[in-house]
């Protein structure tokens, strides 16, 4: 790019593993974070002379398909997480929560339908409003 021209401001959103790696290379070699982005759009998207448009679609295809990888890895870890969570919250209730008798059973049927019900709304609502029971938690925790 002619150093007559004009560069175009815009703000880009990374992941943190991306901006602590691009921190990192700012602080080994000196060279800002903006200059870095700006550097690997343009081995994105503006390819060297030389490069064939297949060569360039090729090399493109091995780095998304080497991110979907690493993404698959992480969503694999973390539904791994999840299901031992839910395990070992289900194990504690089991554990410490005694079965109800049999003169109770019914009330007890009712109620954790109508508890159901309201943990579904929640859920709904949560999932609809983008909240997190994570923030709820930290807000519990500062006070």
């Amino acid at each position: 790019m002619s150093t007559n021209q004009r560069k175009i401001q815009m703000t880009v959103r990374l992941e943190p593993a991306v901006f602590r790696a691009a921190q990192e290379f700012e602080r080994r070699t000196g060279t800002p974070r903006s200059v870095l982005v700006a550097e690997a759009a343009k081995q994105v998207f503006l390819p060297p002379p030389h490069e064939s448009p297949e060569t360039r679609m090729e090399n493109l295809s091995k780095r998304v398909l080497t991110r979907l990888n690493a993404l698959e890895r992480t969503l694999g870890t973390e539904l791994q997480t999840i299901k031992e969570l839910l395990g070992l919250g289900l194990r504690a209730y089991f554990n410490h929560t005694p079965a109800i008798p049999e003169s109770e059973r019914d009330a007890a049927s009712l109620s954790g339908r109508a508890r159901f019900a309201r943990l579904i709304d929640l859920l709904n609502q949560n999932l609809h409003d983008g909240a997190t029971i994570l923030n709820d938690t930290e807000t519990h925790h500062a006070t």
